[in-house]
């Protein structure tokens, strides 16, 4: 019997047919809604990372064991390859980013004209830009060129923001020219970035330049931040590394326009005392910490930023800055909130002495590698992570 043929009194009225159509729409109109965009869709699978219930791993490496027999140049090398360095391949590979910190001078000319109120941290993307251009084989798109790519970009980041941020005593300084204490030609990757970082040229102790490789490698690699993501999709899309780092490094920056480590710094400089830095939170009355806690199960990194931080207390202002800083993490962890990594890092940054603008700076240049071995790996999967978009509406 069809519709037509069947009573009247049998047909459902018109409110329940349009109330069923609403209902359909409405379901199809959220299944669309839960299904639209990236969130909780899994990209890859990476074994750079891992959790595993003693600690963090890279490359299947405790990174508790890692910091205590690798430099940050070896910490590289184990993303990159894999695999850990001997002290053969160490070495050939420290003398290869070593060589690489060649440029022209005029490539310095280009600083020189940035406004004076130019961020430290906008000149990382910069920087990898102008590097880009000095690239020897730019249409070589192998794993094995896209690796000697940043034994490049190591090599020469350094120098070129020692200029940056320097000014003409960074030049001089790359010159020979410069009246300083130590040429930190024998020093370690990290440490060389500390010597330019605190632009004083002071040769660092043994302790800051083991605090400094630490610090680097707690910070190299991340969960999937934006910036990760970025690298990964970019290197998908067009096998290109500078391109991959370039995008990242802009990602990155674009999301400190409010520096959160140099407000950190320039918190923990403020406290005089244990006592204020308890008085600061107390007058939050309930505000939120805006930067470097979270009510998550501690990450180990944090651990060993702070037992670094314990190594740097041999004068009065670092003891001063160490007491508050604690303080502060003390009344947090009893509200369960606990010192993430980056506020570890902030406050490791701080005792180096290093300028509350400059330490985000640093933390990209950590992450640099990072970021590096993502693209790299996402190259190698031959996965595409570019996604589908839905255009019009459906009736």
């Amino acid at each position: 019997m069809d519709r037509d043929s069947q009573p009247a009194s049998q047909l459902p009225g018109p409110h329940l047919i349009q109330g069923l159509r609403r209902l359909v729409s409405e379901i199809q109109r959220t299944s669309r809604q839960e299904t639209a965009g990236l969130s909780g869709v899994i990209c890859g699978q990476t074994e750079l990372l891992t959790f595993p219930p003693d600690g963090v791993s890279f490359c299947g490496e405790l990174v508790e064991q890692l910091v205590q027999s690798q430099p940050f140049e070896g910490i590289a090398w184990l993303l990159l390859t894999g695999n850990l360095p001997d002290d053969e391949i160490l070495a050939d590979w420290t003398s290869l980013i070593s060589d690489s910190a060649v440029l022209p001078g005029s490539a310095a000319d280009l600083f020189s004209i940035l406004p004076a109120g130019a961020r430290p941290i906008d000149l990382f993307p910069l920087s990898l830009s102008l590097l880009s251009f000095f690239d020897p084989t730019p249409q070589d798109m192998c794993i094995q060129a896209s690796q000697a790519r940043l034994w490049r970009v190591m090599g020469q980041l350094p120098q070129l923001l020692d200029w940056g941020l320097n000014g003409a005593r960074g030049r001089a300084a790359s010159n020979g020219t410069a009246d300083i204490e130590d040429d930190g030609a024998d020093l370690t990757w990290a440490g060389r970035l500390l010597q330019i970082f605190r632009g004083d040229n002071k040769r660092p102790a043994p302790c800051e330049e083991a605090a400094m490789n630490l610090l680097m490698t707690c910070q190299c690699l991340t969960e999937m931040r934006p910036a990760c993501f970025a690298a990964r999709f970019t290197a998908s899309t067009t096998g290109n590394l500078m391109t991959a780092l370039q995008t990242a490094s802009t990602v990155f920056v674009s999301q400190l326009l409010n520096d959160p480590f140099c407000w950190a710094e320039e918190l923990m400089q403020s406290f005089q005392t244990p006592a204020q830095a308890e008085a600061w939170w107390r007058r939050r009355e309930g505000q939120p910490m805006p930067f470097g806690f979270a009510s998550s199960v501690p990450d180990g990194r944090a651990r060993l930023l702070a037992d670094a931080s314990a190594t740097l207390l041999g004068s009065v202002d670092n003891l001063r800055i160490a007491a508050g800083a604690e303080r502060l993490e003390k009344i947090l962890a009893g509200e369960n909130l606990v010192a993430t990594i980056d506020w570890m890092a902030a406050r490791t940054m701080t005792l180096l002495n290093i300028p509350g603008d400059r330490q985000a700076l640093l933390v990209g240049l950590a992450r640099l590698v990072g970021w590096a071995a993502q693209a790299i790996e996402q190259q190698k999967s031959g996965i595409n992570l570019l996604p589908a978009l839905r255009y019009g509406a459906e009736d």
